[in-house]
């Protein structure tokens, strides 16, 4: 479960927050190491409503150039932030705290930093004209709200949009890079009239 927590905050640190706090503080199905529970209920609901608030925001803000670098700048810092707190408070394995919450902190830093590369080149893409960040974003938003709910009710259904998510922003990232690329320069060939006439 701490994987499909870590995709979602990694696709939107807001978002996969608020649903993780609601459910850890109005439901007893979230698995874990218990930290949930040694967490103040009222806390919980604090942290929910924090998230929630700051999810709309982050979207809006995402929407003008004048904001849109800091807004996505912010949310790659709290995406590893929150996924380094929660990867190890949902575990039950036996891997130590610290080594889950650098896998993470990583994994939640390279979706977060994928998700800010491939919505950039969205903006710039005239299929987007107007649009910009918006549909790159959204769709990640709605992706991280479904596959936490999705993992606790049962843990294939959740790892099974997590796994697409990140394949698709993978694809997308190594397409980029390639379409960036500049193209191989063509060396001109200069033909001799020896080469053009080779002797008999």
């Amino acid at each position: 479960m701490e994987l499909v927590a870590t995709v979602a905050i990694g696709l939107n640190p807001y978002v996969g927050t608020f649903i993780l706090a609601a459910l850890a503080a109005f439901t007893r199905h979230v698995p874990g190491s218990g930290l949930f529970d040694a967490v103040p209920r009222e806390m919980l609901i604090f942290i929910a409503l924090v998230a929630g608030l700051a999810a709309p925001f982050d979207l809006v803000l995402s929407k003008f150039v004048r904001f849109a670098p800091r807004v996505r700048r912010v949310a790659q810092i709290a995406a590893p932030a929150v996924a380094a707190v929660s990867a190890p408070a949902l575990s039950q394995s036996d891997w130590p705290p610290v080594a889950l919450a650098a896998a993470g902190a990583l994994i939640a830093w390279s979706i977060a930093a994928m998700l800010t590369a491939a919505a950039a080149r969205a903006s710039r893409s005239l299929a987007w004209v107007g649009l910009g960040h918006v549909p790159a974003l959204m769709a990640a938003a709605t992706t991280a709200a479904c596959i936490i709910p999705l993992g606790l009710a049962r843990l294939g259904l959740g790892l099974v949009p997590a796994a697409l998510a990140v394949a698709t922003l993978v694809g997308v990232t190594v397409a980029g890079r390639r379409a960036a690329q500049p193209a191989p320069r063509t060396r001109a060939l200069h033909v001799t009239s020896h080469q053009a006439h080779p002797a008999r």
